[in-house]
């Protein structure tokens, strides 16, 4: 899940040229509030890859990902960290 977040991520990131916006504090902490809401997705075999890779095209699992990432920037930048 955190590789899938991560690119979902840095591809949202770009598009809406936020990484500007954003410190990499941010976007760690993006990516944390995400991955906290998100259901773990682990394997250690290339057929349990494949298998998660199935999940995620057949179930939508990106447009999950993408719902928690954007709710998580929202949090993140309206609560900035203090130095």
């Amino acid at each position: 899940m955190e590789e899938l977040a991560d690119g979902v991520l840095n591809s949202l990131l770009s598009k809406e040229k936020a990484i500007r916006r954003f410190t990499p504090q941010a976007v760690e902490d993006i990516k944390a509030l995400a991955l906290n809401r998100l259901w773990p997705m682990y394997t250690t075999t290339d057929s349990g890859r494949d298998f998660l890779q199935k999940a995620v095209v057949d179930d939508k699992i990106e447009k999950d990902i993408l719902r928690e990432l954007r709710a998580a920037m929202s949090i993140v930048r309206s609560n900035p960290r203090q130095k």
